[in-house]
């Protein structure tokens, strides 16, 4: 009997930044998903080959280190094996040309390899908490966990992070007639590494990064509110007006979180009537489009190929993590 596991990854649409510091944020689980899976053997020997994108193999006595972090760190927090095992976890799908999309590969890959790893255990499948701890453990303490959130729960989603928070994630639906699209800038990016910059200009601009803050926050309740209530045009005012204040943080901070391409992607967006903003933490990955007009957003999908640019062909996925047990 093997377990597998699917996890899909994320799309930030609103709240990069000043979700750690309690506003919302808005994101999208697409269906860009991590496989993961555990089987028995024979043996005290753990066998693990990862693919992301090229594969490795590594081989490890029972309880010990296989080398990949991800793995050990949920092992850990999960339990150590019995018995021999052989895992497969697959995070290829989010990358292109051997660099990483910016999709949140390595939440998806936690996701899924926890919930593989838990149901072939016999353990209870860990909480949102859990996996939002080992991924910040993996990243170094970096991160809100909307990422997890994504992967584990699927759809749309409104997370915030608030201290004694007991639900942190609400479902949520785009308006009906917006559409979006990922177009990879062409330079993955080091979220862990952006976020070491972000907090230390807070620690040495407070006053500076407050009022960051504050109109970072109001920009992003504004555009949950809309998306509450259904209304595409001021979802889409605060995409744009959110994109441009990214682009200010990153002149603060010293970074390019919107690069030049991003940039050009913008004022292309713009000839078409689309809204166009970095997603995640930025420096030069992904970007996400987005636009009431079917027609306009497809012309801008096209002319972005034109100009060299990886169109990522994305759908929502509704389902968030997926466990099931499959016959060898």
């Amino acid at each position: 009997m093997r377990i597998t596991a699917r996890a899909p990854g994320k799309l930030v649409v609103l709240g990069e930044y000043a979700v750690l510091y309690g506003a919302p944020a808005l994101v999208l689980a697409v269906d860009r998903r991590c496989r993961a899976s555990v089987a028995a053997r024979p043996g005290r020997v753990g066998r693990l080959e990862t693919r992301s994108p090229k594969p490795h193999r590594s081989e490890a006595a029972l309880g010990a280190a296989t080398g990949v972090a991800l793995v050990d760190l949920v092992r850990g927090a999960i339990g150590f094996e019995t018995q021999g095992w052989d895992a497969v976890v697959d995070s290829s799908p989010f990358f292109v040309g051997g660099r990483k999309l910016g999709l949140g590969s390595s939440a998806a890959a936690l996701c899924a390899f926890a919930g593989a790893w838990a149901a072939w255990s016999a353990a209870p499948r860990p909480e949102l908490d859990v996996l939002i701890d080992l991924h910040r453990r993996f990243q170094g303490g970096a991160g809100s966990g909307l990422d997890i959130a994504a992967s584990l729960h699927g759809g749309a989603i409104e997370f915030r992070v608030a201290p004694h928070n007991s639900n942190p994630v609400s479902s949520v639906q785009l308006p009906n007639s917006v559409g979006f699209a990922g177009i990879f800038a062409g330079r993955s990016a080091s979220t862990p590494d952006l976020l070491a910059r972000y907090h230390t200009w807070r620690a040495e601009r407070p006053t500076q990064a407050a009022e960051q803050q504050r109109v970072m926050e109001g920009i992003a309740e504004a555009g949950s509110a809309a998306v509450r209530r259904g209304e595409s045009e001021e979802l889409l005012r605060a995409v744009d007006l959110y994109g441009r204040e990214l682009d200010a943080l990153g002149r603060a901070i010293g970074a390019d979180i919107v690069t030049a391409e991003h940039r050009a992607l913008g004022a292309t967006a713009a000839r078409f009537g689309v809204t166009y903003k970095v997603s995640g933490a930025g420096g030069g990955d992904l970007g996400v489009a987005l636009s009431a007009d079917a027609d306009a957003l497809d012309a801008f999908r096209h002319a972005a190929a034109e100009q060299g640019y990886a169109v990522v062909d994305l759908g929502l996925d509704r389902q968030g993590l997926v466990v099931e047990e499959q016959t060898e």
